[in-house]
């Protein structure tokens, strides 16, 4: 798959190509089902398939206060839309130039012009342009004048709901990661780098990864979670994370820590990823460090079990 990076990236303009529209965070089953359908199109037809997005959610321009965590990193979207097939994926930055486009400018300057898009596909609930005044009914009108193919693709559902990203991080939020995942077609992995902390695991005889979240991914709801962690060299590790407030130690601040099971080693300033598999339990405050201490061997234990 061929990746422009910004609409300047595309130096000879794409011709006669199948076009699937959205933002993608999380590229969840429903995004799944708008990317498929471009892809199938443009292989019945003959030409290339186009996944256009955006560098970051509107919401970060447009209602800052409102910004989303995300459900992946940009590497992971990416990897995601190749793997459906996508010939070529078009990362549009999302600034105030390309909000204030009126829906006809985008379809003109961006759709037709640079994408070449013969056949467009978005979700039946897709929005864009100016004000988001456009929508499929304006898209249905145009195309005739612009000279192209609507493809609007209802919602995928999930216990009788559609999935969507807002379901998806609501869920996490609240620990439900089968679901999540559900929703996702695929696991949920956060991707954070290994920073220093105040070292409390080291001290109860449990080193643990302190992680940042350079993404701005969501977290799952605090507490205790059998965890499956990969090092950036590609090597797998069970492991037990802790979210949350550590409300033992005083001062000790939020933090996301994973634990790995059988590993000795200095991970400092490295990636990890990270898949939540089971919450344990609920994080607690304990009247010892003894008493932590205690609790964590189980948590060890329990987090074994689950990923056996």
């Amino acid at each position: 798959m061929k990746v422009f990076d910004g609409l300047d990236s595309i130096t000879v303009p794409i011709e006669n190509s199948s076009a699937a529209i959205g933002t993608f965070d999380g590229v969840h089953i429903g995004h799944q089902a708008i990317i498929k359908a471009a892809v199938r199109d443009a292989r019945a037809q003959g030409r290339p398939s186009v996944v256009f997005t955006f560098d970051r959610h509107p919401a970060e321009l447009l209602a800052p206060e409102r910004v989303p965590g995300y459900l992946t990193t940009p590497h992971q979207r990416n990897a995601i839309i190749a793997e459906l097939g996508a010939d070529a994926l078009v990362i549009a930055r999302f600034d105030t130039a390309l909000s204030n486009l009126s829906p006809d400018d985008f379809v003109k300057t961006i759709l037709k012009a640079l994408l070449g898009a013969r056949t467009i596909v978005v979700g039946a609930n897709f929005l864009f342009g100016k004000g988001r005044a456009g929508n499929i009914d304006y898209l249905r009108t145009v195309q005739a004048r612009f000279d192209f193919a609507l493809h609007a693709i209802e919602p995928v559902l999930y216990a009788g709901l559609p999935a969507s990203s807002t379901r998806i991080r609501e869920a996490l939020r609240q620990a439900r990661i089968l679901e999540a995942e559900s929703m996702l077609g695929r696991p949920y992995t956060f991707v954070g780098g290994v920073v220093h902390g105040q070292q409390l695991g080291r001290t109860l005889g449990y080193p643990t990864a302190n992680l940042d979240n350079p993404c701005r991914q969501i977290i799952p709801g605090d507490g205790i979670y059998a965890v499956l962690v990969t090092l950036p060299d590609g090597r797998g590790y069970g492991g037990a994370c802790s979210i949350g407030n550590r409300p033992t130690i005083e001062g000790a601040g939020r933090s996301m820590e994973v634990y790995l099971l059988d590993f000795d080693g200095d991970l400092y300033g490295q990636q990890l990823e990270v898949r939540f598999v089971k919450r344990l339990r609920e994080e607690e405050k304990y009247d010892s460090l003894e008493a932590l201490k205690e609790q964590m061997a189980r948590d060890v234990l329990d987090a074994r079990r689950a990923l056996a």
